[in-house]
């Protein structure tokens, strides 16, 4: 095993908090009454697996190939899925959101299959995950904008700064393979553990904010119906008068 104790442990909290961030969307969900939001929290599963193949594949020692390349294909599946479930939940008028969803999904899995179809390694899904991805971003403010109170901003800042992230393990990577002469980012242990720790950051981000939201959701089933009660579709907060709906 090329990990140090320290970035073991740094492995281990990147994948224990993306889980705790899944439960935490899921349950809130569930208490204010918004089952798209649960269906995103299960969008978030193929990311999960991609970090646990990652964790396995160090755990041997960098030698079993199968696994960084099946992390490699959950992390498209993963951007994919964030990307179409987010333009799920956003609201289109007159077309409903869900063929626009079905449709970005089919397109970008005849994309992945004709990349997989003409390359040699799975490693030819990252672009299209990465700008998934980033499609998802863009998405998730739109989201936010039409429902503020639906995902925290500490969670999208969360999620913006996986590309802090993306862009710290490109540069470690650099500077471990041109200039130290290393194989790869996993021998030089201090990068790659500091390169880590930025998406621990992320992911705790993440799940602060779903946790924040979950605090102040008001159980949908304490809301009498009613003339003046909310949509039923909508999350419902609990908030002192003297606070805003921003944590």
């Amino acid at each position: 095993m090329l990990l140090s104790l320290p970035t073991a442990i740094i492995h281990l909290l990147t994948v224990s908090e993306w889980l705790a961030a899944i439960l935490l969307l899921r349950r809130y969900a569930v208490v204010a009454g918004f089952p798209r939001l649960r269906i995103f929290a299960h969008a978030m599963l193929p990311h999960l697996v991609a970090g646990l193949l990652v964790l396995s594949f160090h755990a041997s020692g960098d030698r079993v190939q199968w696994l960084l390349e099946g992390s490699r294909l959950m992390t498209f599946l993963g951007s994919l899925s964030l990307l179409c479930v987010t333009l799920l939940m956003l609201r289109i008028r007159r077309i409903p959101s869900a063929w626009f969803a079905l449709a970005l999904l089919v397109l970008g899995l005849t994309w992945g299959l004709s990349r997989l179809w003409v390359a040699d390694g799975l490693s030819a899904l990252l672009p299209g995950a990465n700008l998934a991805y980033l499609g998802f971003l863009v998405l998730l403010l739109v989201v936010h904008r039409q429902s503020p109170s639906l995902f925290s901003p500490w969670s999208i800042a969360g999620f913006w700064f996986l590309l802090v992230f993306v862009a710290g393990a490109i540069v470690a990577t650099r500077v471990a393979t041109l200039q130290l002469g290393l194989p790869s980012l996993a021998h030089a242990d201090a990068l790659h553990g500091a390169s880590e720790s930025l998406l621990s950051v992320s992911n705790f981000l993440i799940a602060f904010g779903a946790y924040r939201r979950l605090r102040l959701a008001k159980p949908q089933s304490a809301i009498k119906a009613g003339p003046s009660a909310l949509d039923a579709s909508a999350p419902v907060i609990d908030l002192p008068s003297n606070q805003s709906t921003i944590p």
